[in-house]
C-alpha cells in the first residue's frame, strides 16, 4: 500500500482549495473587476478628447490601484479561507482525520497566495499588453515593479490568516481584513502626514514604492508646507518597504499558524 506523505496531503489541499476558487463566484468577480477597469482606461481618454499617457506614465497609472486590487484578493480568497471550515462544520470532517493541521494551513495559504499571484500576474500581463499596443513598449522596471506587489501581497496575506485563524464568522473576518487595510492604517497614516510624521511603521504605506520604482530617480519623502500645517509625502525605499514587510508578514503567518494548531472545534 503506497504511504500517502505530508507533502501529498498538502497536495491535495492545494488541488481542493484551487478548485473551491475556480467553482465560487470569487474569482469570476476579480476577473470581471479587472476587465471593466482595463475597459475604462482604453475607452475613456479618447472619449473626452485626451491623449494617452506616455509608456511609464500609463504603468503608474495602472499601478495606483494595485492596493485596492490587493486588499480585494486578500479580502476575497484569505479572509475566510480557515475560519469558513470552523463556522460551516466542515472542520469536523476534516480535522479530526490523520491529517496533520500544519499541512491543511500550508496548503490553505499556499492555494489563497498562488491565486493571488496569478492575478496580479494576469493584472501587470494586461497593463503591460495595453501599454505595449498603445505606446509600443514598456517600462524596463515593470518586473521590478510586479515583485514588489507581489512581496507586499503577501505580507498582507499573512495578515489576513492571521485574523482568519482568530475569527469563528467568515463575514466579521472578511469586515475586519477590509477595515483595516482600507480604512484604518491609511486613516492613521493620513492623520500622521498632515501632522508631519512619517508612517514608516504601517504596512499600507509600502504599497508607493510599487509605483515609485517605476521612475528614475526613486521620488524621495517631501514636507510640503500648507499654511497652517506641514504635509509629509511619504516615499519609502525599497530597502525599508522589504523590511517592514518582513517585519509584519513573518510573525503574522507564525502567530496564524500557532492560532490554527490551537483552534478548537466548536
Amino acid at each position: 500500500m503506497k504511504e500517502v506523505t505530508g507533502f501529498s496531503q498538502m497536495a491535495t489541499i492545494i488541488k481542493y482549495e484551487m478548485l473551491k476558487f475556480l467553482r465560487g463566484k470569487k474569482l469570476y468577480i476579480m476577473f470581471a473587476i479587472i476587465a471593466v477597469f482595463m475597459g475604462a482606461v482604453l475607452i475613456v481618454p479618447p472619449a473626452v478628447g485626451e491623449p494617452y499617457p506616455d509608456s511609464r506614465e500609463l504603468i503608474q497609472f495602472f499601478t495606483q490601484f494595485i492596493n485596492i486590487v490587493i486588499i480585494l484578493l486578500v479580502t476575497l480568497f484569505g479572509a475566510d479561507s480557515v475560519v469558513y471550515d470552523f463556522e460551516k462544520g466542515t472542520a469536523f470532517v476534516l480535522y479530526p482525520n490523520p491529517v496533520r493541521r500544519r499541512t491543511i494551513f500550508a496548503g490553505k495559504f499556499i492555494a489563497a497566495t498562488v491565486v493571488s499571484i496569478g492575478v496580479l500576474c494576469l493584472y501587470f500581463a494586461l497593463a503591460g499588453i495595453i501599454d505595449l499596443g498603445i505606446n509600443g513598449s514598456v517600462p524596463s522596471r515593470m518586473t521590478y515593479s510586479l515583485l514588489l506587489a507581489i512581496a507586499y501581497m503577501v505580507a498582507l496575506m499573512c495578515v489576513t490568516f492571521l485574523i482568519s485563524t482568530s475569527m469563528r464568522s467568515t463575514l466579521a473576518s472578511s469586515v475586519l481584513v477590509f477595515a483595516i487595510f482600507f480604512l484604518v492604517m491609511p486613516m492613521i497614516g493620513g492623520i500622521l502626514s498632515i501632522v508631519g510624521e512619517k508612517a514608516w511603521f504601517l504596512l499600507t504605506s509600502m504599497v508607493s514604492v510599487v509605483t515609485d520604482v517605476l521612475s528614475v530617480p526613486f521620488p524621495k519623502s517631501t514636507i510640503i508646507d500648507a499654511g497652517a500645517v506641514r504635509v509629509v509625502d511619504y516615499h519609502p525605499t525599497v530597502g525599508t518597504a522589504l523590511l517592514i514587510i518582513a517585519v509584519y508578514a513573518i510573525p503574522a503567518l507564525a502567530l496564524a499558524y500557532r492560532q490554527f494548531i490551537r483552534k478548537e472545534l466548536l
